[in-house]
Protein backbone atom coordinates (compact mmCIF):
# COMPACT_ATOMS: atom_id res chain seq x y z
CA UNK A 1 0.00 0.00 0.00
CA UNK A 2 2.92 1.94 -0.59
CA UNK A 3 5.23 2.98 -3.51
CA UNK A 4 9.00 1.44 -3.28
CA UNK A 5 11.07 3.85 -1.62
CA UNK A 6 15.50 3.99 -1.20
CA UNK A 7 15.29 3.15 1.81
CA UNK A 8 13.17 -0.24 1.66
CA UNK A 9 15.71 -1.18 -1.25
CA UNK A 10 18.92 -0.68 0.29
CA UNK A 11 17.63 -2.79 3.04
CA UNK A 12 17.01 -5.68 0.47
CA UNK A 13 20.56 -4.94 -1.31
CA UNK A 14 22.55 -4.76 1.89
CA UNK A 15 21.12 -8.29 3.33
CA UNK A 16 21.19 -10.19 0.78
CA UNK A 17 22.02 -13.88 0.63
CA UNK A 18 22.27 -13.57 4.51
CA UNK A 19 19.72 -16.00 6.18
CA UNK A 20 18.40 -16.28 10.06
CA UNK A 21 18.74 -19.48 11.47
CA UNK A 22 18.52 -21.39 13.81
CA UNK A 23 19.69 -25.09 14.86
CA UNK A 24 21.13 -25.01 11.27
CA UNK A 25 17.90 -24.75 10.00
CA UNK A 26 15.90 -21.48 8.81
CA UNK A 27 13.58 -20.19 10.73
CA UNK A 28 10.21 -18.40 10.78
CA UNK A 29 10.24 -14.96 11.30
CA UNK A 30 6.82 -13.72 12.54
CA UNK A 31 6.57 -10.08 13.41
CA UNK A 32 3.47 -7.54 14.81
CA UNK A 33 2.85 -3.34 14.95
CA UNK A 34 3.92 -2.43 18.14
CA UNK A 35 5.12 -3.88 21.60
CA UNK A 36 4.20 -2.76 24.86
CA UNK A 37 7.99 -3.11 26.07
CA UNK A 38 7.93 -6.49 26.03
CA UNK A 39 7.11 -9.69 23.30
CA UNK A 40 5.98 -13.27 24.18
CA UNK A 41 6.66 -16.43 23.25
CA UNK A 42 4.67 -19.15 21.25
CA UNK A 43 2.97 -20.09 23.79
CA UNK A 44 0.66 -16.91 23.30
CA UNK A 45 -0.84 -19.54 20.40
CA UNK A 46 -1.14 -22.28 22.79
CA UNK A 47 1.64 -23.63 21.22
CA UNK A 48 3.90 -25.63 23.17
CA UNK A 49 7.40 -24.17 23.81
CA UNK A 50 10.19 -27.10 22.72
CA UNK A 51 14.51 -27.12 21.39
CA UNK A 52 12.40 -26.00 18.14
CA UNK A 53 10.71 -22.92 18.61
CA UNK A 54 12.58 -21.64 21.63
CA UNK A 55 13.91 -18.63 19.39
CA UNK A 56 10.88 -17.04 19.47
CA UNK A 57 10.85 -16.15 23.30
CA UNK A 58 9.42 -13.53 25.27
CA UNK A 59 12.10 -10.37 25.63
CA UNK A 60 12.50 -6.78 27.00
CA UNK A 61 12.58 -4.43 24.04
CA UNK A 62 13.69 -1.40 26.09
CA UNK A 63 17.06 0.60 25.56
CA UNK A 64 20.31 0.68 28.04
CA UNK A 65 18.27 2.55 30.57
CA UNK A 66 15.46 0.56 30.51
CA UNK A 67 13.10 3.18 28.42
CA UNK A 68 10.90 0.72 26.11
CA UNK A 69 11.89 1.87 22.71
CA UNK A 70 8.27 2.40 21.88
CA UNK A 71 7.54 4.39 24.85
CA UNK A 72 6.23 7.41 23.13
CA UNK A 73 3.80 5.73 20.18
CA UNK A 74 0.92 6.13 20.27
CA UNK A 75 -0.50 2.55 20.63
CA UNK A 76 2.45 1.81 23.25
CA UNK A 77 -0.48 2.33 25.67
CA UNK A 78 -4.44 2.19 25.03
CA UNK A 79 -7.62 1.90 27.12
CA UNK A 80 -11.44 0.85 26.68
CA UNK A 81 -14.26 2.01 28.92
CA UNK A 82 -17.32 -0.87 27.81
CA UNK A 83 -20.67 -0.70 29.24
CA UNK A 84 -21.15 -4.35 30.65
CA UNK A 85 -24.13 -4.96 28.97
CA UNK A 86 -22.16 -4.11 24.84
CA UNK A 87 -19.05 -6.64 26.75
CA UNK A 88 -21.86 -9.46 27.34
CA UNK A 89 -22.94 -9.11 23.91
CA UNK A 90 -20.17 -9.45 22.48
CA UNK A 91 -19.16 -12.16 24.60
CA UNK A 92 -21.65 -14.21 23.49
CA UNK A 93 -21.73 -13.38 19.61
CA UNK A 94 -18.09 -14.21 19.60
CA UNK A 95 -18.03 -17.03 21.64
CA UNK A 96 -21.46 -18.50 20.61
CA UNK A 97 -21.72 -19.07 23.95
CA UNK A 98 -24.67 -17.90 25.69
CA UNK A 99 -23.90 -16.44 29.84
CA UNK A 100 -26.66 -14.49 30.61
CA UNK A 101 -26.19 -11.13 32.01
CA UNK A 102 -21.75 -10.69 32.96
CA UNK A 103 -20.88 -11.16 36.36
CA UNK A 104 -17.29 -10.54 35.96
CA UNK A 105 -14.18 -11.49 33.72
CA UNK A 106 -11.27 -13.03 35.27
CA UNK A 107 -7.82 -13.32 34.15
CA UNK A 108 -6.98 -16.64 34.80
CA UNK A 109 -3.51 -16.84 32.87
CA UNK A 110 -0.72 -15.22 31.99
CA UNK A 111 2.75 -16.02 29.71
CA UNK A 112 5.99 -14.03 29.53
CA UNK A 113 5.74 -10.51 29.07
CA UNK A 114 2.09 -10.19 30.93
CA UNK A 115 -0.03 -11.20 27.57
CA UNK A 116 -2.99 -12.89 28.97
CA UNK A 117 -3.11 -16.37 28.53
CA UNK A 118 -6.50 -17.31 29.75
CA UNK A 119 -9.91 -15.36 30.57
CA UNK A 120 -12.64 -16.74 32.05
CA UNK A 121 -16.42 -14.38 31.91
CA UNK A 122 -19.19 -15.63 34.46
CA UNK A 123 -22.90 -14.76 33.77
CA UNK A 124 -26.77 -15.49 35.32
CA UNK A 125 -26.65 -18.53 33.30
CA UNK A 126 -23.22 -19.71 32.62
CA UNK A 127 -19.73 -18.89 31.82
CA UNK A 128 -17.22 -19.37 29.33
CA UNK A 129 -13.56 -19.72 28.99
CA UNK A 130 -11.15 -18.52 26.05
CA UNK A 131 -7.88 -19.71 25.36
CA UNK A 132 -5.15 -17.87 23.60
CA UNK A 133 -3.97 -14.53 22.66
CA UNK A 134 -5.91 -14.54 19.69
CA UNK A 135 -9.18 -16.28 20.79
CA UNK A 136 -8.92 -13.73 23.71
CA UNK A 137 -9.01 -10.43 21.38
CA UNK A 138 -11.94 -11.79 19.42
CA UNK A 139 -13.57 -12.27 22.28
CA UNK A 140 -13.48 -9.22 23.81
CA UNK A 141 -13.54 -7.14 20.06
CA UNK A 142 -16.23 -5.79 18.47
CA UNK A 143 -18.36 -2.73 17.40
CA UNK A 144 -19.95 -0.62 20.34
CA UNK A 145 -17.35 0.83 21.64
CA UNK A 146 -14.02 3.21 21.17
CA UNK A 147 -10.38 2.73 21.86
CA UNK A 148 -8.61 5.40 23.52
CA UNK A 149 -4.68 5.70 22.54
CA UNK A 150 -2.66 6.65 25.10
CA UNK A 151 -1.84 10.35 22.84
CA UNK A 152 -5.62 10.96 23.17
CA UNK A 153 -6.36 9.82 19.66
CA UNK A 154 -9.65 7.42 19.80
CA UNK A 155 -10.87 4.75 17.14
CA UNK A 156 -13.64 2.65 17.32
CA UNK A 157 -13.17 -1.11 18.37
CA UNK A 158 -12.53 -3.40 15.66
CA UNK A 159 -13.11 -7.21 15.22
CA UNK A 160 -9.77 -7.98 17.61
CA UNK A 161 -8.54 -6.47 20.85
CA UNK A 162 -5.48 -4.22 19.94
CA UNK A 163 -3.58 -7.01 21.96
CA UNK A 164 -3.63 -9.22 24.62
CA UNK A 165 -1.28 -7.45 26.90
CA UNK A 166 -4.33 -5.81 29.18
CA UNK A 167 -5.63 -5.89 32.63
CA UNK A 168 -9.61 -5.29 33.14
CA UNK A 169 -11.23 -4.13 36.10
CA UNK A 170 -15.29 -3.81 36.53
CA UNK A 171 -16.62 -0.03 37.36
CA UNK A 172 -20.03 0.27 38.37
CA UNK A 173 -21.76 -0.59 35.07
CA UNK A 174 -18.54 -0.53 32.81
CA UNK A 175 -15.56 -2.48 32.24
CA UNK A 176 -12.23 -1.17 31.77
CA UNK A 177 -9.56 -2.54 29.83
CA UNK A 178 -6.20 -1.18 29.98
CA UNK A 179 -3.63 -2.48 27.32
CA UNK A 180 -0.36 -1.66 25.60
CA UNK A 181 1.04 -2.74 21.75
CA UNK A 182 -0.87 -3.62 18.78
CA UNK A 183 -0.39 -6.96 17.48
CA UNK A 184 0.36 -10.86 18.68
CA UNK A 185 3.49 -9.83 20.24
CA UNK A 186 5.17 -12.56 18.95
CA UNK A 187 8.74 -12.13 17.17
CA UNK A 188 9.54 -8.52 15.83
CA UNK A 189 7.89 -5.82 16.71
CA UNK A 190 8.02 -3.36 13.51
CA UNK A 191 8.00 0.11 15.35
CA UNK A 192 10.39 -1.54 18.03
CA UNK A 193 12.85 -2.41 15.13
CA UNK A 194 11.91 0.96 13.38
CA UNK A 195 12.61 3.13 17.28
CA UNK A 196 15.49 1.09 17.18
CA UNK A 197 17.59 2.17 13.87
CA UNK A 198 15.91 5.75 14.24
CA UNK A 199 18.50 5.08 17.98
CA UNK A 200 21.35 3.92 15.69
CA UNK A 201 21.06 0.08 16.36
CA UNK A 202 21.62 -1.99 12.77
CA UNK A 203 19.73 -4.69 11.80
CA UNK A 204 22.26 -7.15 13.69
Amino acid sequence: NSREQESTTNAVIETAGKKLQYNGEVVKTYYYSTSCGHSTSVEAWGTDLSEDNSYLQGISICNEDGKAYEAELPWYRWKAVISQKTLCNLIELNTKTEIGSLRNITITKKGTGGVVLQIVAKGTKGSVTVDTENKIRGALGGSGYTIEKQDGSVINSTKLLPSAFFTIAKSGEHYIIEGGGYGHGIGMSQNGAHEMAKAGKTYQ
